[in-house]
């Protein structure tokens, strides 16, 4: 990731200011849910109506103002993701084309074409999700915890057992899951390359009649990209289900536990639905964890194969300066004629070439 911190190092300013409004929607975010238990204990269950109103309209308040980050962040975190993919591909394209024949005939041609646009566009998606919900989700798990336990420890207790180990479980799915997606973008190398051979030999494989030979090339390849997608995805798709889960049951832990807590006393039920609000938002959280495991994963596999390419040196060159062969002789063609179907296109009897 060092890679990419470089080129975050370019564009701080639109990259500081989409994290400070994310952290402004966070912020709200986390204090709703205390707002809306101080209106149900003092102003619904006292009859309050201006209490009611007063902290209501600081909760509408609070909204517009996070609507209004939301938007302006995206706009920043849209700008520097775009600008940093624009400078990656600027680098790799002129590193690919430093490299002497020996580098080359190490990465194959549709292998370069999927780093400089597959491998790009993934990591430049993940920093605009990164600023967008990615950071903000982990926070907001933690800080929505956090919350929970000020406003009641026992029953934020079921949350606080129940996250560790949920995140435990997200980061050994992301590490499997990058050495999947890793091998979906070498299928993918491998469709690009079958389908440039065919662009570039078309004519060829017209007249030696080997349109069903390449057409089985393609469909073995697609399939194998097909099957090696399907198997990570599915791997990957194991996370959600399993955190709705075990988060809903700890919700109702806190709503069983939460009614008699309010019965005998020591409970309010401002404080059970602060709690649920928490759960809630932190069960949303956990939620797109499943997308950030995916998303991260296959950008942890992009990072590695454009790196392998920055990391090259460049060979043939010795003192920064370029050797250069000259070879002296003569080529004399005799004869020499060319012809497309048809009709004769050139014809010489005895040329040299120097």
């Amino acid at each position: 990731m060092a890679t990419i911190y470089f080129f975050l190092k370019r564009y701080r300013f639109p990259v500081v200011v989409a994290l400070i409004l994310m952290f402004v929607e966070l912020t709200v975010e986390l204090t709703l849910p205390l707002l809306l238990a101080r209106i149900i204990d003092d102003g619904i269950m006292q009859a309050d109506l201006s209490m009611v109103v007063r902290w209501g309209s600081i909760m509408i308040g609070l909204s517009l103002l996070a609507f209004v980050a939301g938007i302006v962040n995206s706009f920043y975190a849209a700008h520097a993701s775009q600008s940093i993919g624009h400078d990656l591909r600027s680098e790799l394209y002129e590193k690919v084309h430093s490299f002497s024949l020996s580098i080359l005939h190490r990465y194959p041609t549709s292998s370069l074409i999927t780093r400089l646009t597959n491998d790009v566009t993934q990591i430049q998606n993940t920093i605009f999700m990164s600023l967008r919900i990615m950071l903000r989700a982990p926070l907001l798990v933690f800080g929505g915890t956090v919350m929970a336990i000020i406003v009641n420890p026992k029953l934020a207790s079921f949350f606080l057992v129940l996250i560790p180990a949920l995140i435990l479980f997200m980061v050994f799915m992301m590490r499997k899951g990058a050495v999947l997606f890793r091998r979906v973008q070498e299928r993918l190398d491998r469709v690009n390359q079958v389908t440039r051979e065919n662009l570039i030999g078309m004519r060829l494989i017209r007249a030696f009649v080997r349109r069903t030979h390449e057409g089985k090339r393609f469909v073995t390849a697609n399939d194998e990209l097909r099957k090696q997608t399907v198997t990570a995805l599915r791997w990957m798709e194991v996370t959600m289900p399993l955190l709705l889960l075990l988060m809903n049951v700890a919700i109702m832990a806190v709503l069983w536990f939460g009614s008699f807590d309010v019965q005998t006393g020591t409970a309010q039920v401002g404080e059970v639905v602060a709690i649920i609000n928490y759960g809630t938002r932190i069960t949303s959280a956990l939620s797109l964890f499943s997308m950030i495991v995916i998303i991260f994963s296959r950008a942890e596999a992009s990072t590695k194969r454009v790196k392998e390419i920055l990391s090259e040196e460049s060979e043939g060159r010795e003192n920064g300066k370029n050797e250069e062969t000259r070879i002296n002789g003569e080529i004399t063609f005799d004869r020499l004629s060319f012809h497309y179907p048809g009709y004769l296109s050139l014809s010489s009897p005895m040329f040299p070439s120097r």
